[in-house]
């Protein structure tokens, strides 16, 4: 028996592991890897039932950790006929419906739990990943609030909660949780890693390194912090130092898939794209069918201007996973690239909708309208794009250069100013300002421009591709 902090009883299995959504998931939809169920096992109160109950409710998690559904289900059916309140029935019922994509009877099934067992952790748990699996991130942040008023030390629903928060951009709500969270015994370097990149993410990149520091003396080779100050190393221009950062974490990684993703993550950041592709290829390998690893190595095909090869692994992606956002949003990027400027509004758009708050779908909409003369449009665009990402540098040029053509040109200089302020190796800005100064009849300005132009295409330094805006962001793993 365990008593939980509402009070509520009930009991946890000997030896049979729980299995998690996430399990049975991979087993027939390799794609399902958006975060972890805990499940546990609550008892009716009847104790002539409560054995029968509970061997078959260890029964059926151990049918769903084997992938036996339908015979899970059978169990579960008897159950709910002698006990149809049992919450612990309805919580395992509800991970069977998730596992079979019917996400709506998975989520009555377990809001229905949840009621009956308002502190039953594992359901709060469960309706988080569901939410995640509905694009529902709102909702999956307040079942695991609802988790942590229930077990302030959990270590997964902290974990989530602040990577999620950190993901969506609520960076210092992200960091209040992990500055509670470092406390928690045994667990302090996996929050500090992570506030290592929090802190990276809001621009302060010397508590950055504070922190990666001493989550390394904390936990010595701990990969995330290794890979934090890579991040940093390359920020400050230290490339030598970086890359000898991500030649650690490297070998630290071995044939895990997800280090070596992150370690391929990171060197896209670096600009070591034949090693970041090396490491994601390893990675993709290990692990064919996960979307994410899939993404990160179409972005280094990109990186290296290989449109035919990206757009064959983001086609794979979207067989695997046709709505991902993120898939959608390259697929995308990929047919404006090519011109197919209909098509790629079609993806662009499928992106939007699925997920609204991602800057790149508005941009890369704004430049297909800009193509297409619609000026005044493609300004509404990439408005929406800076509102939500204020030092996206490129949206910056691209809105400068839509006002440029409209002849307003204190608002196109504001733009392109902000845009080279961002990334001053940016040519195409320094260009934009050229013609700019020319417009306005100040050729000595408009001639220093052209010059920076010519010095950065000398150096080979021009400006990023397009591609590059996009933002990969590795997995969530699995803190226990």
């Amino acid at each position: 028996m365990f008593f939980n902090r509402k009070g509520r009883r009930g009991f946890r299995r000997g030896g049979v592991r729980s299995p998690t959504v996430r399990e049975g998931a991979l087993r027939s939809r390799p794609s399902l890897t958006v975060g972890l169920l805990t499940l546990a096992l609550t008892a009716s109160f009847a104790p002539a039932q409560t054995n029968k109950i509970q061997e078959r409710l260890e029964n059926a998690a151990t049918l769903i950790r084997d992938n036996r559904i339908v015979e899970a289900e059978q169990q579960l059916n008897i159950v709910l006929k002698m006990a149809p309140n049992d919450a612990a029935a309805l919580n395992l019922l509800g991970t069977v419906r998730a596992q079979q994509r019917r996400l709506d009877e998975a989520e009555t099934l377990l809001t229905r739990a949840a009621k009956i067992e308002p502190a039953f952790v594992a359901v709060h748990m469960n309706l988080a990943f569901l939410y995640l699996l509905k694009n529902a991130p709102e909702k999956t942040i307040l079942e695991l609030k609802a988790v942590l008023n229930l077990e302030p030390n959990n270590i997964d629903a902290n974990y989530k909660l602040a990577r999620l928060l950190l993901s969506r951009g609520q960076i210092d709500d992200s960091i209040g949780v992990l500055e509670k969270a470092k406390s928690i015994p045994s667990a302090s370097a996996i929050f500090l890693a992570l506030l290592g990149d929090a802190y990276f993410k809001k621009g302060n990149a010397d508590k950055a390194e504070e922190t990666y520091l001493l989550t390394l003396a904390t936990q010595k080779n701990n990969a995330d912090a290794i890979l934090g100050l890579a991040k940093i190393s390359q920020r400050r221009g230290d490339i030598k130092t970086a890359q000898a950062y991500l030649s650690q974490a490297r070998e630290l990684a071995g044939n895990s898939p997800e280090m070596l993703y992150k370690v391929g993550v990171a060197g896209l950041g670096v600009g070591v794209f034949d090693d970041a592709r090396s490491d994601l290829e390893q990675a993709v390998k290990l692990k064919p069918d996960e979307p994410a690893f899939l993404i990160a190595l179409g972005a280094a095909w990109l990186k290296k201007a290989d449109l035919f090869a990206a757009e064959q692994i983001f086609r794979r992606t979207l067989e695997l996973q046709p709505d991902n956002a993120q898939a959608q949003m390259y697929f995308g990027y990929i047919l404006y690239k090519q011109k197919k400027f209909s098509e790629a509004k079609g993806y662009l758009e499928k992106t939007i909708k699925a997920d609204p708050s991602l800057p790149e779908p508005f941009y890369y909409l704004g430049l297909i309208v800009q193509e297409e003369n619609e000026d005044e449009q493609a300004i509404a665009l990439l408005e929406k794009a800076i509102q939500m990402s204020p030092s996206f540098a490129n949206a910056h040029v691209a809105l400068g250069a839509s006002y440029l053509k409209l002849k307003d040109y204190p608002r196109a200089q504001k733009e392109l100013d902000l845009g080279v302020n961002l990334n001053p190796d940016d040519s195409k800005a320094h260009y934009q300002l050229a013609v700019l100064y020319a417009r306005l009849k100040d050729p000595k300005r408009a001639q220093a421009e052209m010059q920076i132009v010519e010095k950065l295409k000398a150096a080979e330094q021009s400006q990023k591709k397009e591609g590059d805006t996009f933002v990969i962001t590795p997995a969530i793993p699995n803190p226990r």
